[in-house]
Parts: C-alpha cells; structure tokens; sequence
C-alpha cells in the first residue's frame, strides 16, 4: 500500500517532524513517500522527500478555506494543484493550516485520508494576529473534516477526549516514540543551579519571573546559576539579553547531544500560559519537549495552570513538580521543593514506557493499514486538579 504524508512544514524542521521521524523508523514496512511545502527543499533531501513548493501564502489559504466554506468568494486552485502532485493508495495529512485545506480537497475527490493532529487549529489561530478573524472558516471545514477521516491521532490524551466528546469521532493519542531510556553518565554538579530549556516560550512573562526566582534561590543560597538554551526563541531571546552572564545559548541540537546536556542540569523549565486565549491550547497540546526532558531524567519544573495537558503528564508520573503561580516567592519555594526531592528513574520509564512506547506506534501502523486499532490499551490522567490545592504539587 502506498501512503503519501502530507505536512505544511520540512521534514527536517520541528517538532512535528520530529515526532513524524521516530514512527517512521519504526515502521519500515510501510511505503511512504513524504510531501512537504516549505520556502525551499530540504538541505539533506532523500528520495522519500518530495518537496512541492512553498507554503500558502495567507491570502492564498483564506481564499481557498473561503471557497470550501462559501463563506467568501475564493479559490481552491493551489490546493488542487498540490493534490494533483501526489499520487497513493491512503494520504496521511496532518491538520494544520495548509493541510486542512488539502486533506479537505483529497476527501472531496474520493480519496482515504489518515489525519494527525499536533496542534487543535482553533487553539491555534486564536492566539495569531493574521489568522484569529477568520476562524469562521473552519467552524464548518475542520469538524467536517474530522468526521470524513478514515482514522484519527492527535498529540495528546485531552485532545482525543475533547474530540471524541465535541466531535464525535474516534480517534487515538501518539506522542513521540523513544525506545530507551539511556544510561546517563552526566549529572548536576553540587554548588551551581543549573535549569535547561528546549525550544520556544509560549509567553514570556511567566518565564521572566522564572529567571528572577531562581537569581534569587541562587543567591540566598550561595549557587552559581546557569540557564541552558536549546534552540532558538526570540521570546528567549529578549530575556536572555537582559541577563546574558546567566544563560547558555546552544544552538540546535540531536538527541544524542541534547539529552546528556540536560542531564547535567537541576531542572528542566516547561510552561503553558494562563488564560481564557490560551485554554484550548493547553488542554489540547503537549509539548514536544517533555520527549527530550523525560530522557534527560531530570525533574521538570512545570509552568502552567493545572487543567493543562503538560500538568497532566508531570503530575500522572511524578516526573517533577506543577507551579501555577507567578509570584517570585512561590516560584522559589517550587524550585527549593524540586532540589530537594529527586526523582527516581523508575519515574522516568514508566513516563516513557506508556507515553512514548512501542504501543503507539504499533497503534498508528494498525490504522493507516485500515486494520482494527481500537484494541490498544489507553492511558489518561484522571483528575489531579485538587490533589494539592492552589500551591501546587510536587510530583
């Protein structure tokens, strides 16, 4: 059986990439050749790399959602041309800008198509500016969508719930896979307080007051702080000027680079913001970082109200502690909490184990091949919002 992926994004950047890769290394047997747009082709381009141009411009992807909808007069031309360039037995689309428009032009023509979610799009474009005032479009397109796919993962265990329960649709969680946790032989270092993180901030206020905490708990207790950068942000970035003798900028980095890094550190920061703008998102997404955290098998300083799918995951597991506040005392007490009590690796695996493991994967091969996948066993969290009150929790 043929499958052709579509991703509005290189299969070299991201995330969503990233995730994408470690299902496909695990499942050879299956012919997929990956379509992509992005602003010029991949820099190690494979024969299972087929780029197709540049993404939609946004008067281009309006319009076409526009015509879908009737909302507004438009043109689907650009989507059609894309979906006449590709040619398979079942279309593997992920669900995000231009790749609603495409898997919506592909079930239009006939055609099967296995959506993946990363992100909820109306989550999305309500914290955009070019995007938000046209959410309208996808009132109608993204849950007609939905109900037309042959089968259905997303990013998270919230998502598949909200779906199931807003949507009706069946559907399956598939985060990251990682096969292993590795044997570390990197650790922190008595007498620094050193806190890594991975990728973009969400909002930088939260982080910001972060940063101040932990100069403070360095201080009072006579550490040298360090704060580890992975990737780019110019959210960070803004921060990072501010206090440049404090942080560590590395760039991008591997795995098999960043994970001992981390593991030389205390903490690992992760946030969600709080906030009516940011509900949707939070309770629907999970960040790709925690796959890089968990491996690094350091506690993760969670950053974020507790109905969100990152407390979720941290509290489920007790693979760190959850903070909600953004007042520095409170922060700093959080922190001294993390220091203090260390998590053991068991922790970690279980995380791994029914997170990211094998299962997944086996889960998603069954659904693109059109075979039974609801036979999988599930994970959820249950209800840890009053665990331990507003102070948060470690653990």
């Amino acid at each position: 059986m043929r499958i052709a992926l579509f991703t509005p994004f290189s299969p070299e950047l991201g995330g969503g990439s990233a995730q994408l890769r470690s299902h496909l290394r695990h499942l050879p047997e299956l012919d997929v050749q990956w379509y992509y747009l992005a602003n010029q082709p991949a820099a190690n381009s494979q024969n299972k790399y087929q780029w197709l141009g540049p993404r939609l411009t946004t008067t281009e992807l309006l319009s076409d959602l526009s015509a879908r909808t009737g909302f507004l007069p438009g043109s689907k031309s650009r989507v059609r041309n894309l979906v006449d360039q590709m040619e398979a037995d079942l279309y593997w689309v992920v669900g995000h800008y231009e790749g609603i428009s495409v898997a919506s032009e592909l079930i239009a023509q006939g055609k099967k198509v296995h959506l993946t979610i990363h992100d909820d799009p109306f989550g999305t474009w309500i914290r955009s500016q070019r995007y938000t005032m046209f959410r309208p479009l996808l009132r109608d397109t993204f849950p007609r969508l939905l109900r037309a796919a042959q089968s259905i993962d997303v990013i998270s265990w919230g998502m598949r719930n909200l779906y199931r329960q807003k949507y009706g649709v069946k559907c399956f969680a598939v985060y990251l896979h990682v096969s292993a946790l590795p044997r570390l032989t990197a650790f922190p270092e008595p007498g620094h307080l050193r806190v890594g993180h991975i990728g973009t901030l969400y909002h930088p206020q939260p982080f910001r007051r972060f940063v101040s905490a932990c100069k403070k708990l360095a201080e009072q207790e006579k550490r040298s702080l360090r704060i580890v950068r992975i990737g780019s942000s110019p959210q960070i970035d803004a921060i990072a000027a501010e206090g440049r003798e404090i942080f560590e900028s590395q760039g991008d980095l591997g795995e098999e680079n960043a994970i001992p890094l981390l593991a030389t550190c205390d903490l690992l920061y992760a946030m969600y913001p709080a906030g009516k703008k940011y509900e949707l998102f939070r309770r629907t997404s999970l960040p790709m970082k925690v796959s890089t955290y968990v491996p690094a098998q350091r506690p993760i300083f969670a950053h974020t109200p507790r109905d969100s799918t990152l407390a979720c995951v941290v509290a489920k597991y007790k693979i760190g502690g959850i903070c909600e506040s953004e007042f520095e005392d409170d922060i700093v007490s959080y922190i001294r909490m993390l220091l203090e009590q260390p998590v053991p690796r068991e922790n970690f695996e279980q995380a791994r184990n029914e997170l990211m493991g094998p299962a997944q994967v086996q889960q998603l091969a069954a659904a693109l091949r059109g075979e039974d996948w609801q036979g999988f066993p599930e994970s959820d969290c249950g209800d840890f919002s009053n665990a331990a009150g507003r102070r948060g929790m470690l653990g």
